[in-house]
């Protein structure tokens, strides 16, 4: 069914985004996005091929985050490539900190 005023809504025949089938579990869904990553890109029905690889689309995204002018992007695939920055955690402050650790009773019934 079409949506009268022509915006936005279902569209028919518009491509799925699941060409392979909705995933099941979250680590279908993972291996969906490895497969899709590992697969080339394509320009005019064509492989891209720098330095004599064909380019992957993990490759592609890591290549635009790098000449990237957002400095997000820029800090993302230095943290792919390089590791996150350790980030220190300072407890000394003016505040109180309060640690409470209750233990259960055992059950007198559970033999």
């Amino acid at each position: 069914m079409t949506n009268p005023t022509g915006k936005g809504g279902f569209r028919e025949h518009k491509d799925h985004i699941w060409k392979k089938g909705r995933p099941k579990s979250f680590d279908a869904a993972r291996e969906l996005a490895q497969a899709i990553a590992h697969e080339m890109v394509l320009k005019n029905s064509e492989p891209i091929v720098i330095n004599g690889h064909i380019v992957t689309i993990t490759e592609a995204i890591l290549r635009s985050w790098a000449q990237s002018k957002d400095p997000r992007l820029q800090m993302a695939f230095v943290e792919y490539a390089y590791g996150k920055v350790p980030q220190n955690v300072d407890l000394k402050s003016d505040g109180k900190i309060e640690l409470v650790v209750r233990y259960a009773e055992p059950d007198d019934n559970s033999s």
